[in-house]
């Protein structure tokens, strides 16, 4: 008998939560087209393959959960948790590389902060001897700022991950790490005149950030458009 091919997968777990195919297909189309986006913008900026593994975990759950309400609604549905539940459920196995080693053993060191190109990265402090990997959504600038004051004051150090862009530091006397993983879906405006984020500007003291954000109107509209 033959198997099933993805679309017949993708149209009957649609079924099972009463979505049809046209809506199914319009969500679907929309996370493509952002995945496409995404990997073109990284082919230009590092001149490698971002992997749909490596795509996904720059979004993390809830950036993919946010793209998966976006494309619900275009779609006419009213929740993207069902979108989420539909694609998980035909997602291909997690692919395996013969590199799959924890990111700083491929990380070299950053001699420059401006190698931390990406817009917007998901920055997790990570201590394995307390648990911990909070994470947060920072602007580049941010990474940029927090690598530069660490590097250049003697109180960490460094590392970048070319093929992904993912930055690795340490920050003075803390045990663990930060990692940032480029975060692609979750840029917001930008200010004029620090090019951080506005919740970011109650950080200016350490960062160095303007004590005021300012954006433009051309960016709010880029901000919000699909």
């Amino acid at each position: 008998m033959d198997q099933p091919t993805r679309e017949q997968l993708l149209y009957a777990e649609a079924a099972k939560h009463g979505v049809s195919p046209d809506q199914i297909h319009r969500a679907i189309d929309i996370i493509a087209a952002v995945q496409r986006r995404d990997r073109e913008d990284f082919r230009t900026k590092f001149g490698g393959e971002l992997t749909p593994d490596r795509w996904l975990a720059a979004y993390g759950v809830s950036g993919f959960r946010e793209l998966c309400t976006r494309a619900a609604h275009r779609a006419g549905l009213p929740d993207g948790d069902v979108i989420m539940r539909i694609v998980s459920a035909i997602a291909p196995s997690p692919e395996t590389h013969e590199d799959d080693r924890p990111v700083e053993f491929w990380a070299r060191p950053l001699t420059d902060p401006a190698e931390a190109a990406f817009p917007a990265y998901r920055v997790t402090y990570e201590d394995p001897p307390a648990d911990d990997s909070t994470g947060f959504d920072w602007s580049g600038m941010l990474l940029r700022r927090t690598l530069r004051q660490v590097t250049e004051h003697g109180q960490g150090a460094a590392g970048l991950e070319e093929a992904t862009g993912v930055v690795v530091f340490t920050d003075g006397d803390l045990h663990g790490a930060y990692i940032a993983r480029p975060a692609p879906g979750r840029v917001q405006p930008v200010c004029v005149r620090c090019g951080q984020w506005e919740q970011e500007h109650t950080l200016h003291e350490r960062f160095g950030s303007c004590p005021q954000f300012v954006t433009t109107v051309a960016q709010l509209t880029a901000a919000t458009a699909p």
